[in-house]
């Protein structure tokens, strides 16, 4: 029996870590929610004048990563303690290998999206005159369909690659009997 408690410990240990990533991953990407948006033209290269960049803050890059990381974290303790009930043999070895071989290409199809959408070139202008109101203007950042989709693949794969995983790492040794 203690064999498989330590398992149940070690199944235990990725959901946990899950759990407090996907919770700092929120709390960093509530915070950035409450900042104010600036825009701003400096940059490490030149720019013309009229010229803005608008990105991402490292706030929300570090909460989106916290998520990712995660949940594929949690998947990964899900695998573990499934692969546990499962009988380790070939059909066994070969779902799981397509399992995470297809998280692997899911996630390099989203991190391909996030990036293609990254180098778009995109413009942006606005007339503004409110002289008796007194108040500013502040236009909310960009989101398109490419980095939402970007986004939930690579999330996607990063689950499916930790499930495949702990799916093969979980299983029990098959016995061969002489």
């Amino acid at each position: 029996m203690p064999e498989s408690s330590a398992r149940v410990r070690s199944a235990k240990i990725p959901g946990w870590i899950g759990t407090l990533f996907i919770l700092a991953g929120s709390v960093l990407l509530w915070r950035d929610s409450q900042a104010e948006y600036l825009l701003y033209s400096g940059s490490s290269e030149p720019q013309s004048v009229d010229t803005f960049s608008i990105g991402p803050s490292m706030l929300q890059v570090s909460g989106e990563l916290l998520l990712a990381f995660g949940f594929g974290a949690l998947c990964l303790s899900l695998g573990l303690i499934l692969g546990r009930r499962m009988l380790k043999s070939r059909k066994h070895l070969l779902t799981t290998r397509i399992i995470w071989l297809t998280g692997l290409l899911v996630l390099a199809g989203g991190t391909g999206l996030l990036i293609w959408d990254a180098l778009q070139v995109r413009s942006f202008g606005w007339f503004a005159y409110a002289p008796l109101s007194n108040s500013t203007f502040s236009p909310a950042p960009w989101v398109t369909w490419t980095q939402i989709l970007g986004k939930l693949l690579s999330a996607l794969g990063l689950g499916a690659f930790g499930l495949g995983i702990g799916l093969h790492a979980g299983a029990p040794a098959r016995h061969v009997d002489s």
